[in-house]
């Protein structure tokens, strides 16, 4: 991917994010979560190119699932892909209207940076496998919350892919 559709595709997707990020409620969410998820987008896309994948496009019902799922953990001092009421992605991609039928998430904690972030992802066979999915996913939202409870610092990070919404 060029630099400028990149760079506007950055853009395009702060527009986006804002609202979804200033409705979190109760949620400790940082100040710059926009930039920071509008980056590790754009740094999964990059590895994706790398790798020869297509860019996966944002979606904002996975962008509300992840974003649920990173403040629920954070309010809630656990770290799973399955919440301690027992849901798991695809039954929370499913409150947000998505009938995706494929569906990968990727959660992780501590991390302050959306570098650091997919470097950790890409250095984890599942998360990567995830990251990379080929001709499956064509979509993501990704949901950043302050640790909280979970961890004493850095961010709840998930990231949600999926086909079709």
């Amino acid at each position: 991917m060029n630099k400028i559709l990149m760079f506007v595709t950055a853009l395009a997707l702060v527009a986006v994010l804002k609202p979804s990020f200033a409705i979190a409620g109760s949620c400790a969410i940082p100040d710059n979560a926009t930039q920071l998820a509008a980056a590790a987008a754009l740094a999964m896309n990059a590895e994706r190119a790398a790798n020869g994948r297509k860019p996966l496009h944002f979606e904002p019902r996975l962008q509300a699932s992840a974003l649920a799922h990173a403040c629920d953990m954070s309010r809630k001092g656990y770290f799973s892909h399955r919440s301690p009421s027992g849901s798991k992605p695809k039954a929370r991609l499913r409150r947000q209207g998505c009938r995706a039928g494929l569906v990968a998430e990727n959660i992780a904690a501590g991390q302050t940076n959306p570098k650091e972030l997919i470097q950790d992802w890409m250095h984890s066979p599942g998360h990567r496998k995830n990251m990379l999915l080929g001709r499956g996913a064509n979509q993501y939202g990704i949901g950043i919350a302050n640790a909280g409870k979970a961890y004493s610092h850095g961010y709840l990070w998930v990231l949600v892919v999926s086909r079709g919404c």
